[in-house]
């Protein structure tokens, strides 16, 4: 796809962007507003490389100026241990469980320093600071008391040797008196007083490091009572509802887009059929008591009209050899437009001074005489089987134009056969001894045999495609079955082309007729008997005869389905959303104003 074709989907799916991106972004706008606030305290403690103890005998404690980062890791880490939490929970009797407070506090380090802050969030911005302090007092206590548990061990080591060092001098001055002084035990004494002196003067030290010493963290920021929350923030959560709901909107149109399987493009239409677009008609809109009409004929000025002119002149291009006399007009599929480019194709030629015939061969669901106010009394069928002639058959709508209309006429038993007959090909040919065109006007090809039987004695076929509604795989089937009779398919029209759709391209998102109701005989059968075919069954009586049902009726494709399934599905979704959040901020707003108190006491 191109850059121009994602715009086009975006366009014509633009509703579903547009409901999806107000829907979340109301959906957030409410969650915020029902939202209980939450406010946030903030305590931050700065960790010391080294604490005020000395280390003796090697490291005692954790020195983090080998591995600044690391070791600093290390201390966010042990700021959340559950015996913390738990002391936390116990001082400030909260009543939760340590996961739970866990959830409720960060600890982070800022940045490339130091410092550490520990951020608690509560529904209270009393208790929300309270809970900071406490943890961060806590984890101070802890490693205070952590660093002066090693200096007491190094005081106990340095206690003991002491005791040893004082015993040797004790037992070096009993040797002196037993053995009388010499040099060897004067050094010896010597030494000893030394090392007695050196490790009472550390243990001195270490007494007092022990009682200064503050761990490795300190507090520097308690927190304080926030004045306002931090959440919810109506502004924020609406503007990040807005950006989410233009994903998903984005995403459903592409996922629909993906899963529609009808033609969107011009140049779709022309590899399928395996010829050019002839024409782009617009959709129009008809009066409350029309059905059918002539556009070319009722509204000459319409942009419709004018397109079919555009189609007519286009037809003349193909025509420059005049070989071409019987045309087919036909579609692939049920209410794709078919009658409607037949009737005002024919009037068009008409009015630019050709003589022409529009045939109607659809004896299932005749329209024809709907266009030009004619009557389907005597038909095709008539001719056909021998009952009427000709002459009597055709009638003339208007006398200010050379157009001859030959209606349907009554059903008969067998169409298919009755239009692939030589008396079908005598009657076209006894036509085009007359007319400079003969527009012949068929069932849709995949609904019925009919089309394809009398596509072989024309001279040249036109397929109708309904703009955003013909699909992909009904138009190949129609051409495939046109190509199996030899028939020759000059080009395509797209009929009933949406004006948002815009440009060259077709619209998208446009429903398709079923092709159910095509084949309902209803209304003939409620015609007046005389009107019904009726066949001698061998008992003598009266028999109505059913005409054969469709050769092939193309389905929708699984990916079409789903397609349509999700756009109901969402549409009834965002539809009962919408009218939720509508509710919920009307009782929002009024509770606000009328001070009732409902939403305090629906969220506690």
């Amino acid at each position: 796809m191109e850059l121009r074709d994602y715009l086009n989907v975006i366009r014509a799916r633009k509703w579903v962007i547009v409901q999806a991106v107000v829907i979340v972004a109301l959906a957030a706008l409410v969650a915020s507003l029902l939202q209980a606030p939450v406010y946030e305290g903030q305590a931050k403690v700065l960790i010391s490389e080294k604490g005020s103890g000395v280390d003796i005998f090697g490291s005692i404690g954790l020195d983090i100026s080998s591995q600044p980062e690391r070791g600093l890791q290390t201390q966010v880490q042990l700021m959340q241990v559950r015996p913390l939490l738990e002391n936390t929970i116990r001082t400030l009797g909260l009543g939760i469980t340590p996961e739970a407070l866990a959830r409720r506090v960060t600890v982070s380090a800022v940045g490339q320093t130091n410092i550490v802050t520990i951020t608690a969030t509560d529904g209270d911005p009393a208790r929300a600071a309270a809970i900071a302090n406490t943890l961060a007092e806590e984890f101070v206590g802890w490693s205070r008391d952590y660093k002066r548990e090693s200096i007491n061990a190094a005081v106990d080591e340095v206690s003991v040797r002491l005791d040893a060092s004082r015993t040797e001098i004790l037992e070096l001055g009993r040797r002196i008196q037993d053995e009388g002084k010499s040099d060897e035990l004067a050094a010896e004494l010597a030494i000893a007083t030394g090392s007695y002196t050196t490790l009472a003067g550390k243990l001195e030290e270490l007494r007092i490091s022990a009682q200064l010493e503050t761990g490795s963290g300190r507090m520097v920021s308690p927190a304080v009572e926030a004045a306002s929350p931090v959440e919810p923030s109506p502004a924020r959560n609406t503007a990040l509802g807005l950006a989410v709901g233009l994903v998903f909107g984005l995403g459903m149109a592409f996922l629909y887009e993906y899963l529609d399987n009808t033609i969107k493009s011009s140049e779709e239409i022309e590899e399928l059929v395996g010829a050019p677009v002839l024409g782009l008609i617009p959709a129009e809109k008809y009066e409350k008591d029309e059905r059918r009409r002539a556009t070319i004929l009722t509204h000459p000025g319409s942009s419709a009209a004018e397109a079919y002119r555009v189609l007519r002149n286009n037809l003349d291009f193909i025509n420059f050899e005049h070989n071409i006399t019987t045309l087919l007009v036909t579609s692939a599929a049920p209410a794709e437009g078919k009658s409607t480019v037949a009737a005002n194709l024919a009037a068009g030629l008409a009015q630019a001074g050709k003589k022409v015939v529009l045939l109607a061969s659809d004896f299932r669901k005749p329209t024809t005489e709907q266009f030009f106010g004619v009557r389907n009394l005597v038909g095709l069928s008539d001719v056909l089987t021998g009952s009427h002639t000709l002459k009597a058959a055709l009638q003339r709508p208007r006398e200010d134009m050379d157009l001859l209309v030959l209606t349907s006429g009554k059903m008969p038993p067998n169409p298919s056969e009755l239009l692939g007959s030589e008396k079908m090909k005598q009657l076209l040919e006894e036509l085009k001894g007359w007319a400079d065109w003969v527009i012949v006007d068929t069932p849709p090809l995949l609904a019925v045999a009919d089309g394809a039987a009398v596509a072989r004695w024309c001279d040249g076929v036109i397929l109708v495609t309904k703009g955003g509604g013909s699909t992909r795989e009904a138009v190949k089937k129609a051409r495939e079955m046109l190509d199996n009779v030899g028939a020759r398919t000059l080009g395509a029209v797209v009929w009933g082309l949406e004006s948002r759709a815009g440009g060259g391209g077709y619209g998208y998102g446009y429903g398709v007729a079923g092709y159910g109701g095509y084949y309902s005989y209803a209304d003939y059968y409620n015609a007046p008997s005389d009107e019904q075919p009726a066949r001698r069954s061998k008992a003598g009586a009266a028999k109505v005869v059913d005409a054969p049902r469709e050769a092939y009726v193309p389905k929708k494709s699984t990916g079409r389905k789903i397609a349509e399934g999700l756009g109901r599905i969402l549409a009834v979704v965002l539809a009962v959303l919408a009218i939720v959040l509508i509710a919920i901020l009307v009782v929002y707003f009024l509770d606000q104003a009328m001070g009732w108190g409902i939403i305090v006491g629906l969220i506690g």
